[in-house]
C-alpha cells in the first residue's frame, strides 16, 4: 500500500493541486491522495480560518474515490511539523509506504523543516517542476539532499499548472471569474462565505 500526502494551506484548494495528485496516482501507483489542511503551519499565516480551508478542500475532491482529507493537523494544538503527522500515520498503518507530495519549490526549503532527517526516514517525496525553476537545479538539490539526510525523492514528469493560492485570492479581490483557477464547488463556496473579498 503506497499513500500518497499532500500539505498545505489550500488558501484556497486550486486545480494545481488536484493536477499533483492525479500525476502522483498515475506515475507512482499510489492506492490514494491525502489532503491535509495546515492548521498552524510554522511557515505561512493562513488568510482564511483552517475549518473553511478545510471544507474547500473536502468539496475540491469530492468527486474522486482515491482522494481523501483529515483535519488531524486543524485538531492539534500550537503548530504543525510535518514530522508529527508522519509519525501518526506510520503508527496508525506501520507497513502503509508514505509519499509526500511537494512542488520543487518546496524541495529547496526542505533543511528549514523541523528534524528533517527524521521527515526523510519516514517518507519517500514526488517532486511537481514549478513554473520558473529549471530542472538541473531541481535535480542538483535532489542529490544533495539524499546525501545530507537521506532523502528519497522522485521528480513527476510534468509540470504543475502556473496556478497558485495567491492568484486566485486576487482574483477574488478584483471580482474575476474563477472558473479555470478552482472547481465550481470551491468557487461557490467562496461566493457565499464572501472569502478573499477584500
Amino acid at each position: 500500500m503506497k499513500l500518497g500526502i499532500m500539505g498545505g494551506t489550500f488558501d484556497p484548494i486550486h486545480f494545481g493541486h488536484l493536477q499533483v495528485a492525479h500525476a502522483a496516482i498515475q506515475e507512482a501507483e499510489l492506492n490514494s491522495v491525502l489532503f491535509l489542511p495546515d492548521g498552524d503551519p510554522p511557515h505561512k499565516t493562513p488568510h482564511t480560518p483552517a475549518r473553511q480551508r478545510y471544507e474547500m478542500v473536502r468539496l475540491a475532491i469530492a468527486p474522486e474515490s482515491a482522494f481523501w482529507v483529515t483535519d488531524m493537523e486543524i485538531k492539534r494544538k500550537g503548530r504543525t511539523y510535518t514530522v508529527d503527522t508522519l509519525l501518526a500515520l506510520k503508527q496508525q498503518a506501520p507497513e502503509r509506504a508514505l509519499v509526500y507530495l511537494i512542488g520543487s519549490d518546496t524541495l529547496f526549503l526542505f533543511p528549514t523543516w523541523r528534524t528533517a532527517e527524521k521527515v526523510a526516514q519516514l517518507c519517500s517525496m514526488l517532486v511537481m517542476m514549478r513554473e520558473g525553476d529549471q530542472e538541473e537545479l531541481v535535480r542538483a538539490e535532489q542529490t544533495r539532499l539524499r546525501e545530507k539526510y537521506g532523502l528519497q525523492s522522485r521528480l513527476l514528469p510534468i509540470r504543475g499548472l502556473p496556478i497558485s493560492s495567491s492568484q486566485v485570492r486576487q482574483a477574488c479581490r478584483q471580482g474575476q471569474d474563477l472558473t479555470s483557477l478552482v472547481p465550481p464547488e470551491v468557487a461557490g463556496y467562496i461566493e457565499r462565505q464572501r472569502l478573499y473579498a477584500e
